[in-house]
């Protein structure tokens, strides 16, 4: 991953490794080069100005139920930040659990539960007990999801 810029997990389970040895200015622009090429019936990837919210691709490419994790690493210090669509399958989680095996050396933040508000993009970010490795984290945040959902305090399924 450390050649990367990004890691997509498409709906079907499928991994793709983008922005090869950071050829790209933005993360943004890698995104929506892919979403241009694998959604192009889909035509206001066109028009989102990344300038103004770069975060704008990764909300729409969840709201398609990509998985998105952006490497953010710089000199030398591994970072990332996961991105999780509302919705994930059986086939995404098990891939997800395979990209860990490449950020297990990453400091990594997760955002999830993602919206827009006057062109802005936000979400709910889920904090990391230190010392833990990221398998471990996302059993952690996928139990408490799950327990969330059984209080009825969260809309999400996994």
């Amino acid at each position: 991953m450390d050649d990367y810029m990004v890691a997509l997990i498409t709906e079907d389970g499928k991994l793709n490794l983008l922005g090869y040895l950071f050829n790209y200015n933005y993360h943004a622009q890698c995104l929506i080069d892919y979403a241009l090429e694998n959604y192009p019936q889909i035509t206001g990837f066109k028009s989102i100005n990344y300038m103004e919210d770069p975060n704008a691709p990764i909300y729409y490419l969840s709201l398609l139920n990509n998985i998105v994790f952006t490497n953010i690493s710089v000199d030398g210090e591994k970072r990332g930040i996961l991105y999780l669509p509302k919705d994930i399958n059986e086939e995404q989680l098990k891939t997800l659990y395979d990209l860990t095996h490449l950020i297990l050396e990453f400091d990594v933040c997760l955002v999830y539960n993602m919206s827009r508000l006057d062109g802005t993009t936000m979400g709910k970010t889920f904090d990391f007990e230190k010392g833990m490795n990221i398998k471990e984290q996302l059993d952690d945040f996928v139990l408490k999801m799950k327990r969330e959902i059984k209080d009825g305090k969260e809309d999400r399924r996994l």
